[in-house]
């Protein structure tokens, strides 16, 4: 049995819309992991299957996107902990350090003074489409409703929504939140992992194009090899979004495996590697991360669903 853990920020700083693990959590996760399971580095375990032993738990932590705080925050508590985690990068977001495109949609419905939108595109619900603020706490509404929506649209949609928004909460500063390569260099010297999470965080399953598909693949990992000299074996789907081309179109682009968001246990004998699932965890109460970390809220979910 592996679960493999999956992370995005660890941070003292608070949000409203996708808050940061707070680092004493972070330390609280790492100390109930390193207790009940062996640790073992992602890539390592995978490229050794024949050595993981059916009878033992094993774990193992990864991190999406590439935040600054990995390394300020989450770095020294992994290595109080001794463990070496897998981190999945965004080759944009660290040439340029722009947060993802989740991120910055946050961000701007924040942070502008703006007090209206206009979405007017057949693909937007109508209740959607024309927006009236009175301030923050109507802005955030609206945006916890958009963002789940926007991520159901095809590539091309979202992007003109995105584009929209921007061009509308134009009063917004991007925060520069992100790590550069010194700093991947950094936690790659310290014996961590780094792999792909694609060049701008599309959602590889919502996209048509396959050679834009591939772009944002093999484009991604080369910008890493050029950055630290090999070519990483592992993709990220961003947002857990991918299908049968997104996997076909990894295979050849040169990647050995595919990371999705499950909240599942992976199981070498029956899951694809190119479907490895990962089990999120977010800044909650510790007893509903460790309902979380011990599979027992899925399960609970899934009983409740074949109930219905």
């Amino acid at each position: 049995m592996i679960k493999n853990f999956l992370f995005h920020r660890v941070n003292t700083v608070r949000d409203p819309l996708w808050d940061p693990m707070h680092p004493k959590l972070f330390d609280t996760c790492l100390k109930y992991i390193t207790k009940n399971y062996i640790t073992i580095q992602l890539e390592e375990l995978l490229s050794s299957p024949n050595s993981i032993d059916p009878t033992k738990q094993y774990a193992s932590i990864v991190f999406d996107d590439g935040y600054k705080d990995n390394l300020e925050y989450a770095a020294p508590i992994l290595e109080n902990h001794g463990v070496k985690a897998s981190f999945y990068v965004v080759t944009n977001c660290i040439d340029h350090n722009i947060p993802t495109w989740t991120h910055i949609l946050e961000h701007q419905f924040q942070f502008t003074q703006k007090d209206s939108l206009v979405l007017d595109h057949e693909f937007i619900p109508s209740a959607l489409r024309s927006a009236k603020f009175t301030g923050i706490k109507s802005r955030l509404d609206y945006a916890k409703i958009l963002k789940p929506f926007l991520k159901t649209l095809l590539h091309f949609q979202r992007n003109i929504a995105l584009a929209d928004i921007s061009l509308t909460f134009d009063d917004v500063k991007l925060p520069r939140l992100m790590m550069n390569w010194d700093e991947v260099r950094e936690l790659r010297s310290a014996g961590h992992y780094i792999g792909s999470h694609t060049i701008s965080h599309c959602m590889l399953g919502t996209m048509q194009d396959e050679t834009e598909i591939l772009h944002e693949l093999r484009g991604s990992a080369e910008i890493i090899e050029r950055e630290l000299n090999y070519f990483p074996e592992t993709i990220s789907y961003p947002v857990g979004s991918y299908n049968k081309t997104t996997i076909e179109l990894s295979k050849k682009a040169g990647y050995k495996f595919g990371l999705a968001v499950k909240q599942n246990i992976y199981d070498p004998t029956k899951d694809d590697i190119f479907e490895i699932p990962r089990i999120e965890l977010y800044n909650e109460s510790y007893l509903k991360t460790y309902l979380r970390m011990t599979n027992i809220l899925e399960n609970v979910k899934k009983v409740i669903h074949y109930r219905k």
